[in-house]
């Protein structure tokens, strides 16, 4: 019988079917209200239920990604700051790649040369000169997307960042890139003039130590080269043992696009950029703010993970005869 059940287990693991679903945050699993669908998190618990693992991967620091996580009492791998810094689902870190000094000082300066404003994305917070710029900011980007903010949640909640600490409003940033237990990880740059966000990428990538991404209309982010969310995800898929023949990746926005191409299931969000579009395999046929992430992975779950039950019973069965 102990030949019975490795076979068993040896048919398992050579199974194609999905065991990791890696999700971008903002514009796709959350709504605009920063808030998890019920769809979603309903996504979460069927998969957890049936041995698939769920990592969040987002531009977001782990300090902001918690707070919607945690509503919803989701405990799971995080993937910060656009592959900056890997925490596990215990929030200790696995993987941190924060950019170089004379990197930042470079990108810094470019930025200032164009007239952009911008964020410093710590470790420990996130440093800016101007909290109504960045809420702003984000205003723009919801309407750019075609959807009407809450302006007064999103105010609500940047006071709640600022008094947990985890933005903090200053009057120099370059006085906060250098601190020896508070590593910089990104830059993002933030500006309605599409123009010099277009000239502000052409002048960084002159530099091959930075990565340049978006994610959104309005914005650019910059991180060191080894930082994108296609190289965390090899990491967290290396450390549970899953092929990335078998995981979806699924994002809304140019910053997912280093994990959607090298997965098998690639999805990009209907209100997603059309460049993620254009290279994904399948495209959501509802948006972020009506379960688009649920109602896609759902689908092909279904459609590849039909035996996963059946096999796992039998292997059960096999064991009791075993003893």
């Amino acid at each position: 019988m102990k030949g019975v059940r490795n076979s068993i287990i040896n048919r398992i693991s050579n199974i194609k079917m999905i065991k990791l679903i890696a999700s971008d945050m903002d514009g796709t699993l959350l709504n605009n209200n920063h808030k998890i669908p019920k769809e979603n998190v309903e996504l979460i618990k069927f998969a957890k239920k049936h041995g698939i693992e769920f990592v969040v991967a987002t531009g977001r620091a782990y300090y902001e990604a918690l707070p919607a996580l945690k509503a919803e009492n989701i405990s799971c791998d995080v993937i910060s700051f656009n592959g900056g810094v890997i925490y596990d689902k215990n929030g200790k870190i696995i993987n941190i790649t924060p950019m170089e000094l004379k990197d930042l000082y470079y990108t810094i300066e470019i930025l200032k040369s164009l007239d952009i404003s911008y964020q410093l994305y710590t470790k420990n917070t996130i440093y800016t000169n101007s909290i109504e710029t960045d809420i702003s900011a984000y205003i723009d980007l919801i309407r750019a997307n075609g959807e009407e903010p809450n302006e007064k949640h999103l105010r609500e909640e940047a006071k709640n960042k600022l008094k947990l600490g985890h933005i903090t409003e200053v009057e120099n940033i370059d006085l906060y890139i250098n601190q020896k237990d508070n590593p910089s990880i990104k830059v993002i740059g933030l500006s309605n003039d599409i123009s010099k966000l277009q000239k502000a990428t052409e002048l960084l990538a002159s530099n091959t130590n930075i990565s340049v991404t978006s994610s959104g209309a309005n914005n650019i982010e910059i991180m060191d080269k080894k930082a994108t969310k296609g190289e965390a995800l090899k990491i967290v898929a290396d450390i549970h043992n899953i092929s990335l023949e078998n995981t979806i990746a699924i994002g809304d926005n140019l910053n997912d696009q280093a994990m959607l191409e090298i997965v098998k299931y690639s999805i990009a969000m209907k209100n997603g950029n059309k460049l993620l579009k254009d290279h994904a395999k399948y495209i959501t046929d509802k948006t972020n703010t009506e379960g688009g992430v649920a109602d896609s992975v759902m689908k092909l779950l279904t459609e590849h993970n039909e035996f996963y039950e059946d096999i796992n019973q039998t292997l059960v069965e096999a064991a009791i005869e075993a003893t």
